[in-house]
């Protein structure tokens, strides 16, 4: 049996999270689940933020889905999704992946692109903290 596996981007910003799934789209193709989740500017210039409600709403697009990876961008994104976790008791399904966002986004991607596990996909993510973007 196949595990379909959804990665889920969080962060403050809707564009910035749009941006990213972007990014890992057009370089691991069009077939991984992949979800934005963020808060969006406003002309009154509020907006900007994540919360639980809006990360189980995220969740919920991948309803179906056997495991989850979710990066975020900073702070408080990852309080938001422990929350939502807690809140639905999806520990066994939904992993929280610290590495860099966009390196670690397209890591993971690629990873499970290539048919990887969710455990090697995170492996592959979090691996992109030692990975440096100009000679020593």
């Amino acid at each position: 049996m196949t595990t379909r596996t959804g990665l889920i981007i969080v962060s403050h910003s809707k564009r910035l999270a749009l941006g990213v799934v972007e990014l890992v789209r057009a370089l691991a193709g069009d077939e991984l689940a992949i979800v934005a989740i963020g808060g969006e500017e406003t002309s009154g210039g509020g907006g900007l933020g994540v919360n639980a409600a809006m990360v189980l709403e995220g969740l919920a697009q991948l309803d179906g889905y056997d495991a989850i990876g979710m990066i975020g961008d900073v702070g408080s994104s990852f309080l938001a999704t422990s929350a939502a976790i807690e809140l639905e008791g999806l520990e066994e399904r939904v992993r929280i992946i610290d590495c860099p966002m966009v390196e670690g986004a397209i890591a993971c991607a690629m990873t499970l692109s290539m048919d990887g596990s969710l455990d090697e996909a995170i492996a592959a993510a979090e691996h992109a903290w030692e990975v440096r973007k100009v000679g020593t």
